[in-house]
């Protein structure tokens, strides 16, 4: 039975809401209907990509067949036909999708159970940091970088903003690609940082804070997780903005990005394997798909190279595993983004580009 992709592009913000009522904003809905083709990029031969309508399918399979790719858009409410061992990979597993999926005639055999959705929105919080940073420091005998910690009082907030010479930074539990993070320098000059930490608190309960580090590289670790182990499926090389947020990824090989990483930190392939070991530990008895984990590369106070390896754990397809697909699969080199429209003169749109669509996820080209 081919596996079945769906991009639903609100994931992040589903889990923060929690139960099965949530109701996307425009710009989500928008965003996962341009982007709805971005998983034949990863996907593999024979797959299905779910799209709204059989409207929407014919169109996207004459823009897939255009571009050699051998995967086909077939209407969600068509895949029922398909039987019961459908295999369904949306871009992440949340309480609001599965009630749409249920609606469409998705029946509880192929779709997670309440108890495992409250398992993994549990592991999704981003206090999960805080254990696999504590395991990971066990495994290696060091720590790699500062701890986060978990803060439900304002003040004890200010407190920990004016601890880091650097700046620090305030994450809500649920959140991801950069979302839900401000960087807060100084916490008595920032006001409207501060009442958007006490927003945050209220909404969520608490805060993740961070010591703000250095920057040299965002990168990210892919893992596939089965039956309680993890293994690893690439690696992502991006960039990110002042608050974190996620501004497009590396194409490239496996092996020119590993050559990358390894030249700034020696020991990535030590760091790996203690995070495999650790998702083992934490993450995979409860879970079962694909995840990624962002680190990076950072000058510590001696203005040596080290390496933060848990910055954010996303229990959902990543941006980086479609860059990985793109570079190594494909066998392109260049840049991945996704942007409003129109794309740059030198871009190739990796999605449909429709007159009503606002968002497209484009390559552009080494030089």
């Amino acid at each position: 039975m081919p596996a079945v992709y769906l991009f639903n592009a609100d994931q992040d913000l589903a889990l923060a809401h929690g139960d099965a009522n949530y109701t996307a904003p425009p710009f989500a809905r928008q965003l996962s209907h341009d982007l709805r083709l971005l998983p034949a990029w990863l996907a593999p031969a024979g797959s299905l990509i779910a799209v709204a309508d059989a409207a929407t399918a014919a169109r996207d399979n004459r823009w897939l067949a255009e571009r050699g790719l051998q995967v086909r858009a077939i209407a969600v409410d068509e895949v029922w036909t398909l039987g019961d061992e459908a295999q369904l990979r949306p871009w992440g597993w949340n309480a609001t999708l599965c009630r749409l999926l249920h609606q469409a005639g998705a029946t509880a055999d192929v779709l997670p159970t309440r108890e495992e959705l409250s398992r993994w929105r549990a592991v999704a919080h981003r206090r999960t940091t805080i254990a696999m940073h504590r395991r990971m420091t066990a495994l290696l005998g060091k720590p790699l970088c500062p701890t986060p910690v978990e803060l439900s009082d304002l003040d004890a907030v200010r407190q920990f903003i004016g601890r880091c010479p650097g700046g620090a930074y305030l994450k809500m539990p649920w959140s991801g690609s950069g979302r839900g993070i401000c960087h807060v320098l100084d916490a008595d000059a920032d006001h409207h940082a501060m009442r958007w930490a006490e927003g945050a608190i209220r909404h969520q309960g608490s805060l993740l804070c961070e010591q703000g580090l250095e920057r040299v590289q965002d990168c990210a670790v892919e893992f596939q997780c089965h039956a309680g182990r993890c293994t690893v499926t690439g690696l992502s090389v991006f960039d990110s903005d002042f608050h974190s947020q996620y501004g497009g990824g590396v194409i490239d090989s496996q092996k020119r990005l590993h050559t990358l990483l390894a030249s700034q930190c020696a020991e990535l392939d030590t760091v790996v394997a203690a995070l495999s070991e650790a998702l083992e530990a934490e993450v995979a008895p409860v879970y079962d798909g694909v995840l990624g984990v962002d680190m990076m590369v950072y000058r510590d106070t001696h203005k040596q190279l080290s390496l933060n390896p848990c910055v954010e754990i996303n229990l959902r397809h990543t941006m980086g595993m479609v860059a990985a697909s793109l570079g190594e699969v494909h066998g392109l080199r260049g840049t991945f983004n996704v942007g409003r429209l129109p794309l740059p003169t030198d871009a190739v749109a990796l999605t449909p580009v429709e007159a009503a669509s606002r968002y497209a996820a484009f390559f552009v080209p080494l030089k």
